[in-house]
């Protein structure tokens, strides 16, 4: 590996140049201060060192350091043996170009945690050249979490991934990238994510396409998204927690006295609605279920799709189907609908909940389970279909099975499994979601 340097619109950065990519790690595309929206990077002094590892936005990691392997799957699964960095507005993006080439299809990637843990460095996710050797330029988008995203249902997270998506926009063709080609991809919290920047009309035009892993759809009724004036007895709550009475003053407290207060009173609480983006009039104007009726949300191909051992199993497939059913009884863009049903090898949890990420990523070396060659190949071909859909809004392409999106009368999601590619009916999918459920529920 050596150091690669590179004149942008923002100034030269400096990567490291790799066999087959170039990489960029923790470029800052805005700053903010604490509960203020993002202003965007716009340039810099000097050589932006690029070479050095990311940092990650404050999270549970963080503030108890030392509870973090104690029984936790997700933690051993996708952060064994690595060390990240923390700090509490760590607005930046890691990039990673083919070699060679211009104007690149452009890959974003929005990682999940429940809106309050991730990073951009995690081990499917984090570093891949798979993308890169099928010409396409990859960025991995860091944002901010928990208490210091969701404040008062203000959604600065969501801002953050805007002001990101922006910034690769004015800036990505330096890298290689074409600016006109930009799909998002998003997983569990990254694919709600997804789903509200979608809401908006503000990525008209930037956006044109998407892939949401265990997480797009509408939000049901019960747990809907709630304004600022819904969630301001549970915000005092937390301040009293804090020990102060004024927004002002909960502003000026040391960041791990804010997150501990609000940590003990979202748990105590046990509500989803504050443990989600809110409606803010912007990014999400209004009820998610009056945006869609009306029809105003973006209408772009997307890709959607559920792990059969997804931990809220049915739930995630009906929003997901019905969304997919929705687009084709409205005539709007195509929804292409995935089954992820491959039992991983190493334990009890099979197809659980974020499972398909080392397929989608391609990074099973860097992960404990003793995968099979039959494993490497599904994942070539699962990668195969989204870089073919990031470059045109059609995974198809030569040498795959045909991938057809839902229609009135092709209503199957494309079932992945080391086997040859099929379709599983709706009847299919409930029907093992529900043994799921009842029987058979991986990890949350």
């Amino acid at each position: 590996m050596k150091e690669y340097l590179l004149r942008t619109a923002c100034g030269v950065v400096k990567g490291i140049e790799r066999e087959k990519s170039i990489l960029f790690r923790g470029i800052r595309y805005a700053t903010a201060e604490r509960f203020s929206y993002p202003e965007p990077v716009t340039g810099w002094e000097g050589v932006y060192d690029a070479a050095e590892q990311e940092r990650n936005c404050f999270q549970y990691d963080t503030f108890r350091p030392e509870e973090k392997e104690q029984g936790n799957f997700y933690h051993e699964e996708f952060r064994r043996g690595e060390h990240f960095l923390y700090e509490e507005n760590a607005l930046t993006l890691n990039i990673i170009k083919p070699l060679e080439g211009e104007n690149c299809p452009v890959l974003v990637f929005i990682h999940g945690g429940g809106h309050e843990t991730g990073t951009v460095g995690e081990l499917p996710h984090g570093d891949t050249d798979e993308y890169a050797k099928r010409g396409i330029v990859y960025v991995s988008v860091g944002y901010r979490l928990n208490v210091f995203s969701l404040y008062r249902s203000r959604n600065y997270g969501l801002y953050d991934q805007m002001a990101a998506i922006r910034w690769v926009h004015d800036n990505i063709s330096a890298f290689g990238g074409d600016p006109d080609r930009i799909t998002l991809m998003g997983q569990s919290a990254g694919a709600m994510s997804v789903t509200d920047l979608l809401y908006t009309q503000a990525l008209k035009g930037i956006v044109k396409g998407a892939v949401m892993l265990s997480g797009a759809g509408m939000i049901p009724k019960i747990v809907r998204p709630y304004t600022e004036a819904e969630s301001e007895g549970f915000w005092n709550r937390v301040q009293e927690r804090a020990g102060v009475q004024e927004e002002e003053a909960f502003r000026r407290l040391p960041a791990k006295v804010i997150w501990e207060a609000w940590y003990q009173v979202s748990r105590e609480e046990n509500d989803m609605h504050y443990l989600q983006p809110g409606i803010d009039g912007t990014i999400i104007p209004e009820l998610p279920q009056k945006i869609r009726k009306a029809g105003t949300d973006l209408d772009i191909p997307l890709i959607v799709g559920v792990t059969s051992q997804d931990f809220m199993p049915y739930l995630i497939f009906e929003l997901a189907y019905g969304w997919a059913k929705r687009n084709a009884r409205e005539k709007r863009q195509p929804v292409y609908g995935f089954f992820f049903d491959r039992r991983l090898p190493g334990n009890r949890y099979g197809a659980f909940h974020a499972a398909d990420l080392w397929y989608f990523f391609g990074n099973m070396k860097r992960c404990w389970r003793p995968f099979e060659e039959a494993d490497y190949a599904l994942a070539a071909r699962m990668m195969d279909y989204v870089a073919n859909f990031v470059r045109s809004g059609d995974p198809n392409g030569e040498g795959l099975f045909p991938w057809k999106p839902v229609t009135g009368r092709q209503k199957g999601f494309l079932r992945f499994d080391v086997d040859s590619e099929r379709y599983a009916s709706p009847f299919e999918c409930r029907r093992k979601l529900w043994h799921t459920f009842l029987r058979d529920k991986g990890p949350m």
